[in-house]
């Protein structure tokens, strides 16, 4: 350690969030080879000193210094391309993404790989944390504790002179938690700088150098580690005197109240397990070894078989829901996923849950509500200013307390805790383990999984330890220590191996579930069901397979999928636009004007260039609702589509103005039955697939969508992707437009309403999100074709008008739904 060459100096950095001080004038430095260790309370400004240091937020006041470079651009792309990288509490990962396009977009440009080599790139960079990760896997199939690793794994990729590991071990079990130990010792050996932010303090007292205090946004001190004792630093980080953090244990347990009997699924084999009335069991292991897919399969979160009994009467655990009717209720490990609904109230979270208690004939007592709310809320000490306010504004103990309050008052008859303390303090840790033991006490037994052994040794009466699917060590009261729960789980998860056999019949079956959720098993089905109506049409009639009839469907589909690709760009942001129909329509309204038979060339060019100003003007328009006015894609769409509709009717209010002949013979012409346009939309999309998967271009936009707050910590420029999403989105319209202005030959001021709803089935129809992140512009392809063939046989079949629009609208539900499916059979197998 260098104390003379500090690679990170921040000095009187100040932040304030709306009602909160997060930052008062703090002061921190970290040297060259140091592990500096940054302590405190939840919501004391940890991350949040971090996260100005990173560029990922700018601070009110203050300097910051990079390898003595003072930095004068507060944006993460700034501080990565100066040496400091950052692996975040909650990793900064993007969902829809795979683990490969994730580590891309960790490092800076200089460092990224070809996308030929980016997969065994991204493999032998995997291979820091030593954990069995597929690079191909989208990030949303990953465990917590394999996202972590993901995060670790990219910020290792850049090679920086400084990093920062804000809370790395709280989803790993020992060994993993071993293995980043040595790779921080080996980084700090290479003389790079550490800062490390942990509430475990026995993994800050095994690591760092040095260890400052944050408190309520101030600095409380920084000591070398040899000059003070664990309790000080306990004592500094909750500003008091902490008592006894685990209560005793049960003298009593009491009788069975759960029997677990052969239990099995693809990651646990037999497991058979009882629960006392007041008892409190530990589940333990190394990460990837059944423990958690136990547990989550107890509370209905993942597929199982076997037998579950509740107070003698058998339990349904096919699904979270059915497993609370039963009494079985699961408070699961990613609270900001599944344990509450962040961006709603602490009221509507804990209400939610206390519908039972508080609802008569289905009629809520509003009074009766806030007394349950305002209790639970005493009982469990959460800090907030009013219980209407958002979750996502309390910190992460608060939160964590929500996410626990709201099982309880579910009357749980068993409770399962995932991890019911990761990343939260030593103050509200010792809160919670007396809340779980008094729950114990109470009658309601508590399953336990925790990374932390010294967290399992302390609070359980009873620990199983999980090694290979099968539980190989059992240990009762004062047998559970930290040592033998570690030495089981060590020596189990090396003595035993997983059936081979058994693993050459599950990966097919895992690959075809990947293939099902994936984004391109919608086209195979869509041209599945295209070749079925075809057949159909067929058998119908004889002219339904001429070259007339299949030149007429696809010169009618032309249009519809220009304007469908510009859906799905937008719709890869998480947005939506409604205006692509009238914008096509008021298109061909100025080429009614301009583009005329009885006007020559030139106006035809003026015409022309203002259909493009158009369509960019509207696209701007769009992206600045959405992104600078903050607007909401469907309001701020909906109001360029009544403005575009209502200048068309302006500019004509009956259909008028024919379009010059040798314009629609050109937008007109084919290749034998096959139009150009078609050949060109059919190049446009395999193009942007393409430029989707295989540039960065492709990665910022599917990103974006995917979660725009991680993406901005990625370095993505969120706004300006936005924006030119809906202005790419308007210039596919334009070639609609003209599209369609051919085929009408007039300017028709409703030409384009029904479009903007065919653009939104067609997307959907190919396996888009509506969310954002996920989307196959071929998949837009089929959808398109799917949805003219279906008109066109349904024209051929002799159905009426009206099947023409419910038959795509019942195609464009039930491909939700089967996705939907696909999509929640692979998080839970």
């Amino acid at each position: 350690m260098d104390a003379s060459n500090p690679r990170l100096v921040m000095r009187g950095v100040t932040k304030r969030f709306p009602g909160v001080l997060a930052l008062d004038s703090v002061d921190f430095d970290v040297r060259a080879g140091e592990i500096h260790a940054l302590v405190g309370g939840n919501g004391a400004g940890k991350s949040t000193l971090m996260a100005v240091a990173s560029g990922a937020l700018k601070p009110d006041s203050g300097r910051i210094e990079i390898a003595g470079q003072v930095i004068t651009e507060s944006s993460p792309t700034a501080a990565r391309s100066e040496g400091l990288a950052i692996a975040f509490q909650h990793p900064a990962l993007l969902p829809d993404l795979t683990v490969t396009e994730n580590l891309l977009l960790s490092v800076p440009q200089r460092r990224r790989p070809r996308f030929s080599a980016a997969t065994q790139w991204a493999a032998d960079r995997l291979l820091a944390m030593g954990m069995p990760i597929d690079p191909t896997a989208p990030v949303r199939t990953l465990t917590l504790a394999e996202k972590q690793a993901v995060e670790i794994c990219g910020a290792l990729a850049c090679d920086p002179q400084i990093v920062i590991f804000d809370e790395p071990t709280e989803p790993f079990m020992a060994a993993e938690t071993a293995r980043l130990f040595e790779c921080i010792r080996q980084l700090a050996a290479r003389g790079v700088a550490i800062v490390y932010i942990s509430h475990r303090l026995p993994d800050v007292f095994t690591l760092a150098d040095r260890i400052t205090v944050l408190r309520d946004g101030q600095i409380r001190g920084t000591f070398n580690r040899s000059e003070v004792t664990e309790q000080e630093i306990v004592t500094r980080v909750a500003g008091r005197e902490v008592a006894a953090l685990f209560p005793g244990r049960a003298r009593d347990l009491g009788e069975p109240v759960l029997q677990v009997q052969s239990l099995t699924s693809d990651r646990f084999t037999e497991v058979s397990v009882e629960l006392a009335r007041h008892e409190i069991l530990g589940l333990a292991g190394v990460e990837g070894n059944g423990q958690r897919e136990f547990i989550r399969a107890l509370g209905g979160a993942a597929r199982c078989d076997g037998r579950v009994l509740v107070e003698g009467h058998p339990a349904n655990v096919s699904n979270p829901r059915r497993a609370r009717r039963s009494g079985i209720v699961l408070m699961p490990q990613e609270r900001h996923i599944e344990g509450v609904a962040t961006a709603h109230s602490v009221r509507e979270n804990l209400a939610v849950a206390a519908v039972n208690r508080t609802a008569r004939h289905g009629i809520i007592a509003s009074r009766r509500e806030d007394q349950v709310v305002r209790r639970e809320i005493a009982d469990l000490g959460v800090k907030l200013a009013s219980p209407d306010v958002a979750v996502e504004a309390l910190s992460g103990g608060n939160q964590q307390k929500v996410v626990l309050g709201r099982s309880l008052l579910s009357d749980p008859k068993v409770l399962l805790c995932d991890e019911p303390t990761q990343g939260i303090d030593v103050g509200v840790r010792s809160d919670i383990y007396h809340r779980l033991r008094a729950t114990a006490d109470d009658g309601v037994p508590v399953v336990i999984l925790s990374s932390d052994n010294v967290e399992l040794a302390g609070l359980c009466d009873r620990v199983l330890v999980f090694s290979a699917g099968r539980v190989v060590a059992e240990f009762v009261g004062d047998e559970i220590t930290d040592e033998a729960i570690t030495a089981a789980s060590l020596t189990g998860s090396v003595t035993r191996r997983a059936d081979p056999d058994a693993s050459s019949v599950k990966a097919p079956r895992r690959r075809w579930r990947r293939f099902l959720a994936g984004e391109q098993s919608p086209s195979l089905f869509l041209a599945v069901a295209v070749i079925a109506l075809g057949i159909v049409g067929a058998t119908q009639n004889d002219r339904f397979l001429s070259s007339f009839n299949i030149a007429s469907v696809l010169e009618l589909l032309a249009p519809v999928l220009f304007l469908a690709a510009g859906q799905l760009i937008v719709m890869l942001t998480g947005g939506i636009d409604l205006s692509v129909g009238p914008l096509s329509g008021t298109l061909v309204v100025v080429a009614s004007f301009y583009v005329g038979a009885d006007f020559t060339a030139g106006w035809w060019v003026l015409g022309f260039l203002l259909m493009v100003l158009l369509a960019g003007a509207v696209g701007l328009c769009n992206g600045a609702l959405v992104r600078f006015a903050a607007v909401t894609p469907v309001v701020a769409t909906l109001v360029t589509y009544m403005a575009l509709q209502g200048l068309s009717l302006a500019m004509r209010d009956t259909p008028g103005g024919t379009i010059a002949e040798p314009v629609t013979a050109v937008l007109k012409a084919r290749l034998g039955p096959i139009p150009w346009s078609v050949l060109l939309g059919t190049a446009l999309v395999v193009a942007l697939e393409l430029a989707s998967r295989r540039t960065m271009t492709g990665l910022f936009l599917r990103g974006t969508g995917s979660d725009d707050r991680a993406s901005h910590k990625r370095g993505i420029p969120v706004g300006r992707v936005k924006v030119l999403a809906y202005v790419a989105s308007s210039l596919c319209a334009l070639l609609g437009g003209l599209l369609l202005a051919a085929q009408i030959g007039v300017g028709d001021p409703t030409a384009g309403i029904s479009y903007t709803l065919a653009s939104i089935t067609a997307v959907v129809l190919g396996g888009a999100s509506i969310f954002g992140g996920r989307g196959s512009f071929v998949g837009v392809f089929f959808g398109v074709l799917l949805l003219q063939v279906t008109q066109n046989v349904a024209v051929f079949a002799g159905l009426s008008q009206a099947w023409q629009y419910w038959l795509p609208g019942l195609m464009a539900l039930a491909a939700t739904g089967l996705f939907a499916q696909a999509q929640r059979g692979t998080r839970v197998s």
